[in-house]
């Protein structure tokens, strides 16, 4: 008993994608994951504490499981109910776009409600950042001069991906961003209303710690700024 009592219990909730709204309030919490079958979204990650928050049992439209052997119990059951989906998980910071509750600007003293939406701009700030894959940049960092390199920082991201920053950019396909703050947003992209930058670079890095890049469906990932590292051959290679 004292030894099972110590394990950590897996958690699962499932929800009904016309229902996702509901997650807002979880948000926060980074630990979590999320997953999409054809009609539900599936979060795992929770600890105790979370399952049982007021924040989860005020979801109106939940399941909630917790997983073993790979299967997938009721919460207060002993039979299982179903197998553990295979989905491609992803964290809940990415997976849900931002929103910006009560965002007040003194325009006419109204509070208002704004959500985070990137759309194409008509004025496109410069490119200082590269986000490639892992092979695309292999084939050119193993014939370039150190000198070429020299001025450019980089991190690996989602495992086949590199960030790379800095001028000049180098000559390989990619997606490119431009910077505000400490927040890479893809060239071509604002946000609309454009105004809300600095509100989002405040609320999602108050400590001005991470990096955040956004994506264009409005989603975004992070890391910490000391995770850069410069680009070289040799620094290429420890990490790969």
């Amino acid at each position: 008993m004292g030894k099972n009592s110590s394990r950590r219990v897996d958690y699962y909730l499932r929800i009904k994608k016309e229902y996702q709204d509901d997650l807002t309030n979880i948000r926060p919490w980074t630990d979590l994951k999320l997953g999409f079958d054809e009609e539900h979204v599936w979060v795992k990650g929770f600890n105790h504490q979370q399952i049982n928050s007021l924040e989860v049992k005020s979801m109106p439209y939940k399941t909630v499981y917790y997983g073993k052997n790979g299967e997938l119990f009721f919460k207060n059951s002993l039979l299982p109910d179903r197998i553990i989906p295979s989905l491609i998980w992803t964290s809940i910071a990415r997976a849900l776009p931002v929103e910006l509750p009560h965002l007040n600007h003194n325009y006419f003293d109204i509070e208002r409600k704004i959500s985070t939406k990137l759309i194409p701009s008509e004025k496109e700030a410069k490119a200082v950042a590269i986000l490639t894959k892992i092979d695309t940049l292999r084939a050119y960092i193993t014939s370039a001069p150190d000198v070429r390199l020299k001025p450019l920082k980089w991190v690996i991201v989602n495992g086949d991906s590199a960030l790379i920053m800095g001028l000049p950019m180098l000559p390989i396909k990619g997606e490119t961003y431009w910077l505000h703050e400490n927040m890479l947003i893809p060239t071509g992209y604002d946000f609309d209303p454009t105004i809300i930058k600095t509100d989002l670079n405040e609320l999602l890095n108050p400590s001005q710690r991470l990096v955040i890049v956004w994506n264009q469906d409005s989603s975004y990932f992070d890391f910490e700024a000391t995770d850069w590292q410069q680009l070289s051959i040799n620094s290429f290679r420890l990490s790969i």
